[in-house]
C-alpha cells in the first residue's frame, strides 16, 4: 500500500495537474474565440446586460425564421403567377388568329389548347410550398380548387346542351359570377374571408392578398372556359358561333392580362418589404453582436500569454513528476 504521506502528495499532485489543465483549456478557448469564459466574473457580476442582448438575439432569430418563410412563400407565389401569365399570353397570341380561320379543325385545335391551358392553370393555382397552399387565403391547409380536369367536367355539366353562343356565355358567366353560386360553393374551397399574413418583425406582417377566388384569377379561368367550350362536343355550334366564342375568350383574356400584371406588381412590393425586413434584421443582429462583444470580449494576446504560461507550468509539472517517479522506482527496487 502507498504510505499516507505519499497518498497526500499524490492527491495534491493530481489537483495541481487538474488546475493547470483547466487553466490551459480556458486560456486556449479564450484565445481562439476572443470571448471570456466566465461572463459573470468578467463583468463583476453585472451580467444582466448580456442576458438582455441574448434575449434580443433569440427574438431576432425567430423573426429571421419568419422572414425566410415569407420569402419562400412570396417567391413561390410569384413563380406560379409568372407561369400562369406566360401560358395565358401564349394562348392570347394563338386566339388572336381565330377570326381568320375557316376550317372547323383549326378552330377545334385552338379550343382544345384553351381547355388544356385551363387545366394547367387550375392545377398551378393548387400549388403549395412548405405544406401551405399558395392561393387559399388564410386557410392554407385546404386545396383551393379541384384539379383542372375535374373543374372542366363541372363546367361542362353546366353548359352541356347549349345551342347558342348566348346560352354558353350565360351559363359560364352565371357559374363563375353569381354570389354564393356554383364556383363559390362547389369549386373554391379555400378561405373566403381572410388572407394569409406572415409576421416579418417589428409588428409588421406580409399580407398575401391573392386567392384563387379573387376577381383576376376567377376572371382568367372564366375567360379560358369560354374559349375552351367553343368546340366542345357537348355543345352543338357552327363554325361562325365557335369563332365568336373564341374571340370572346381572346378579348376577356387580354383584359385579364393587365390585372395579372398588377397582381404580380403588388406581390413584388410584398417581396420588397420582406427583403427590407431581412436587411433590417441582419443589421440589428450585427449591432447586437458588436454590443455583446464589447461586453464579453477580451484581449486575445493576453489570453494567449496566459495559455502559454499554463502550458509551460504543465511542462514543468510533468518533468518533475517524471523525475520523482523514476527516483521512487529506484528506491523501491533497492
Amino acid at each position: 500500500m502507498r504510505p499516507i504521506g505519499d497518498l497526500a502528495q499524490f492527491m495534491l499532485s493530481k489537483q495541481m495537474q487538474s488546475r493547470l489543465r483547466t487553466s490551459a483549456d480556458i486560456a486556449g478557448q479564450e484565445t481562439t474565440t476572443g470571448l471570456t469564459n466566465d461572463i459573470a466574473q468578467h463583468l463583476g457580476g453585472a451580467s444582466i446586460a448580456v442576458s438582455l442582448l441574448d434575449r434580443k438575439m433569440e427574438l431576432l432569430g425567430q423573426h429571421k425564421h419568419g422572414i425566410a418563410e415569407a420569402r419562400v412563400f412570396a417567391s413561390a407565389s410569384q413563380t406560379v403567377l409568372a407561369e400562369i401569365q406566360d401560358q395565358s399570353s401564349q394562348l392570347i397570341n394563338s386566339l388572336a388568329l381565330a377570326s381568320q380561320m375557316q376550317s372547323a379543325s383549326e378552330l377545334k385545335v385552338l379550343s382544345e389548347k384553351a381547355a388544356q391551358a385551363m387545366i394547367d392553370i387550375v392545377n398551378a393555382l393548387n400549388s403549395k410550398i412548405g405544406g401551405k397552399y399558395l392561393f387559399a387565403g388564410s386557410d392554407t391547409q385546404s386545396k383551393p380548387l379541384p384539379d383542372g380536369i375535374s373543374l372542366v367536367a363541372m363546367l361542362r355539366s353546366e353548359v352541356s346542351g347549349a345551342t347558342t353562343v348566348g346560352d354558353v356565355r350565360n351559363a359560364i358567366n352565371t357559374w363563375f359570377e353569381t354570389s354564393g353560386g356554383a364556383f363559390e360553393t362547389l369549386a373554391y374551397a379555400g378561405s373566403d374571408t381572410g388572407f394569409l399574413q406572415m409576421p416579418i418583425g417589428n409588428g409588421e406582417s406580409a399580407k398575401f392578398g391573392l386567392r384563387a377566388d379573387g376577381e383576376s384569377v376567377r376572371g382568367l379561368i372564366q375567360a379560358l372556359g369560354i374559349a375552351a367550350f367553343a368546340t366542345d362536343s357537348s355543345i352543338a355550334l357552327g363554325t361562325t358561333d365557335q369563332k365568336k366564342l373564341l374571340t370572346d375568350g381572346y378579348n376577356a383574356l387580354r383584359q385579364i392580362d393587365l390585372s395579372l400584371t398588377e397582381e404580380r406588381a403588388g406581390l413584388g412590393l410584398i417581396e420588397a418589404s420582406i427583403e427590407n425586413a431581412k436587411i433590417a434584421a441582419e443589421m440589428e443582429i450585427s449591432r447586437i453582436e458588436r454590443d455583446r462583444l464589447s461586453l464579453i470580449g477580451i484581449d486575445q494576446f493576453e489570453a494567449a500569454s496566459k495559455f502559454e504560461s499554463a502550458q509551460q507550468q504543465l511542462d514543468v509539472f510533468y518533468r518533475i513528476a517524471a523525475r520523482q517517479g523514476r527516483t521512487s522506482l529506484a528506491e523501491y527496487l533497492r
